[in-house]
């Protein structure tokens, strides 16, 4: 089969090698074929009942409707599927009352039968058994009634169901069949979640997301960047969910006819168009209409016909099915999607259900970081950073009597990149440099990623022990397992997976700590976009998520004071979770109007701890910020959850020095508030800056604001996001609310107010009025 669009622990992080074979395991098992008896089919027009589920088959109208408590799912004959929110609108539930909250189809596969057959000797276990010959099967699974296979990733949903689609594996040339579920956009509203976007579209129904490869990259196929989780949530109340380790997992959103697109990493991608394209836009009609569907597809390969990207040939042989080459065994190969979709009360509802799956940290990062602005070296120097520099730097803001938490000195301060040794010639005397930051009330981190240059030590070191990840054939003219990244310098990537290898280079990092005093580390890279084509790992890799999921858990988080921009179900690790690089511009791909899309699609995906980029970008390209920029950025950070700056403002000028500095006057005044709300996002990962429509989950009216957030659910920032404006439209959800800039005028919510006055000193503010008790 095709498909017919052309162009996912409970318990806490997994450990060791037994967790890589069990999931080697669970993949097998994902791949085989299950038997296609029809034996115990439902006659037309039964009914079946089992634990809270009752299943009904009416053969004339080819129809199935799977019934519990608070949603209702009906299937027709062609795949098509409708699920309902119910609610009793009586005390003895005489009355119920539906809402449509999804419009979903399955892509049947050629051979499949007009008819579907349904197995009823599953009913009473919780789960139904639905197929069209032997081409396909549907096992429809309550949440209650989840087995092992689904813990991991589906523990605590609630009103829906669990889905496992099976298909034929198709033996094309590019490997395009697939097992897909394709959801109709209209029909649930407005959607949000997913992961990181070069353009953050909000909601997502605003952007055309190419159908494709659905992994953490560094500007990637469809637009895709650094942080991913599978679960998309819509106004309507539903959430759609999809097992984060389904095999060669492809994604698209509103996807527009497809385009012929070759994706490197890091620097390569550069010079290419920044994707989603904006619906609507004239890249948009070029491109043709996005066909209104979001689309979750489990493949067969990460072959395509329409993107060449890093991965495209990767197989593990680990996914393999043992049969004998024969064509009827071939064609007994099978390919399964596993997703949930659930009917909730509302959007904010789903969210919460959403992160209720997701492992929880014990404790959030450490309170300075959050508390007190970071400065780091890397937009103002670059790689020309040294010891002086720093130094200087520091004196400046020391000078100003700014507030500080950690001074990150970024690239270049290795000589050769993972030596992890100081540039003796551009750092003269470390021990001294730190002692002078240490004294003035700096932290000490240094960048680092997980890359080793060939003419280093450490390459001479660890290679001959099997400590990188490996490849067997060259690639754009490099040596088998090199690759090329934002730098000139071929590097080979740590392989995660061998204990051994990041117990040594973990070693290294606190060997440096105890040297030289360093604090910590900045984190950088960890997407398996950064492997080698065809690579090889010590220990199978399942998914290439894991290699982020390992890189984070096995280094990342051995240090307190540390920073990343990427994981795999880690959200249990009490990190700062950084945005990619910013871009110093105004506009929503990947400039000041991505900021806050970015900081609340963080919050959904259970990263409540999200450190925003650079004020002011990172003046790639020879842009800077002017001051407007600057100063805009500055408030619209303000009450985020951290700040990090490396532009100095007072470069720009004494305005803009200002004003940044009132911007920050204004976190410290919310400090307590902003405390609180990251002490209590350990226990439910609930977001610190939330959606508008968090508030008020039943107000329309807060779907499509992409540029106010929420503090808590009790106040509203509403910063300027547009060059040139002094005005803007502020939504107060219902409530009464004073303006904090002026406490004397009081409005009434569930309004508009239009053209509010914002001139460049002014950070839009509103404080819930507490109701009186009568």
């Amino acid at each position: 089969m095709k498909c017919t669009a052309s162009p996912p622990a409970r318990s806490g992080p997994r450990k060791g090698t037994r967790a890589i074979e069990v999931a080697v395991e669970k993949r097998r098992k994902t791949r085989e074929l299950v038997p296609p008896s029809r034996e115990g089919t439902l006659p037309d027009s039964e009914v079946a009942d089992g634990r809270n589920l009752r299943v009904l088959v009416d053969r004339k109208d080819g129809r199935l409707d799977v019934v519990q408590s608070h949603c209702r799912l009906c299937l027709h004959d062609d795949g098509k599927m409708t699920l309902y929110r119910r609610e009793n609108r009586t005390n003895n539930g005489s009355h119920v009352f539906e809402k449509k909250v999804a419009e979903a189809r399955l892509t049947l596969p050629q051979g499949a039968t007009k008819k579907f057959a349904v197995v009823k000797n599953f009913v009473n276990r919780g789960q139904v058994d639905v197929r069209w010959g032997t081409c396909a099967q549907l096992r429809i699974i309550l949440p209650s009634a989840i087995g092992n296979e689904h813990r991991d990733w589906a523990e605590g949903l609630r009103d829906g169901f669990l889905f496992e689609f099976t298909v034929p594996e198709d033996q094309s040339e590019m490997h395009e069949g697939c097992a897909e579920l394709t959801l109709n956009l209209e029909a649930s509203g407005q959607w949000f979640g997913g992961g990181h976007l070069m353009k953050q579209h909000w909601p997502l129904n605003k952007g055309c997301w190419e159908v494709g490869p659905y992994y953490p990259f560094d500007n990637g196929p469809n637009g895709l960047n650094t942080l991913l989780s599978p679960h998309w949530m819509a106004s309507s109340g539903l959430l759609a969910m999809a097992d984060p380790e389904t095999p060669y997992l492809h994604v698209g959103l509103n996807a527009p006819s497809p385009r012929r697109r070759t994706w490197g990493v890091g620097v390569q991608n550069f010079k290419l168009q920044y994707l989603p394209v904006t619906s609507g836009s004239w890249s948009s009609l070029l491109y043709g209409k996005g066909d209104g569907l979001l689309r979750i597809q489990a493949r067969g390969s990460y072959k395509s016909s329409n993107v060449t990207h890093p991965l495209m040939d990767w197989k593990p042989s680990s996914w393999g099915v043992s049969f004998d080459d024969t064509e009827q065994q071939v064609m007994q190969r099978r390919i399964r999607v596993r997703f949930a979709l659930c009917a909730l009360e509302n959007v904010k509802a789903a969210t919460e259900v959403a992160l209720k799956t997701l492992p929880k940290p014990s404790k959030g990062p450490p309170s300075a970081m959050v508390e007190k602005p970071i400065w780091t070296t890397w937009a103002r120097y670059h790689a020309s950073v040294d010891q002086k520099k720093v130094l200087q730097y520091a004196t400046e803001i020391v000078g100003r009597g700014l507030e500080r938490s950690v001074m990150e000195i970024d690239d270049k301060w290795q000589k050769k990149y993972g030596d992890l040794e100081f540039d003796e010639k551009k750092f003269p005397d470390v021990d001294q440099m730190v002692e002078k930051l240490h004294n003035d009330g700096f932290l000490v981190t240094l960048w680092v990623m997980p890359f080793v240059e060939e003419d280093s030590d450490a390459y001479r070191e660890g290679a001959p022990r099997g400590y990188f990840v490996k490849a067997e054939s060259q690639w754009m003219g490099l040596k088998p397992g090199f690759i090329k990244w934002w730098n000139k310098e071929p590097v080979v990537a740590l392989d995660v997976t061998n204990p051994a290898a990041t117990e040594w280079f973990v070693g290294r990092l606190k060997a440096l700590q105890a040297k030289h005093g360093i604090d910590g580390f900045k984190f950088d890279a960890g997407e398996p976009c950064f492997l080698p084509p065809n690579f090889q790992t010590f220990a199978p890799i399942i998914h290439p998520t894991d290699y982020t999921r390992l890189y984070i858990e096995r280094v990342c988080s051995q240090f307190e004071i540390a920073e990343v921009r990427t994981g795999h179900r880690t959200q249990s690790l009490p990190l700062m979770m950084r945005m990619g690089d910013r871009f110093s511009t105004w506009d929503i791909g990947n400039g000041l109007q991505s900021l806050i899309p970015t900081l609340l699609t963080s919050g959904l995906l259970g990263y409540p701890y999200c450190l925003p980029d650079m004020v002011g970008g990172n003046a790639y390209f020879g842009r800077k910020p002017d001051i407007e920029l600057m100063v805009r950025w500055a408030q619209a950070n303000a009450l985020m959850p951290a700040v990090q700056f490396s532009i100095a403002p007072w470069d720009l000028s004494s305005k803009a020095d200002k004003l940044c500095t009132e911007a920050m006057l204004i976190r410290r005044r919310a400090m307590n508030r902003i405390k609180d709300l990251a002490h209590n996002a350990t226990n439910a990962l609930e977001p610190i800056c939330r959606p508008m429509w968090w508030l008020d989950p039943e107000d329309e009216e807060t779907f499509h604001i992409f540029d106010q957030f929420a503090v808590g659910q009790d106040m509203i920032v509403a910063p300027v996001v547009e060059k040139g404006r002094r005005s803007r439209d502020v939504y107060l959800t219902e409530g009464r609310w004073k303006d904090m800039a002026e406490p004397g005028i009081v409005y009434e919510g569930k309004q508009w107010l239009r053209d509010l006055h914002a001139p460049l000193s002014k950070l839009p503010m509103f404080l819930r009025i507490p109701e009186v008790p009568m």
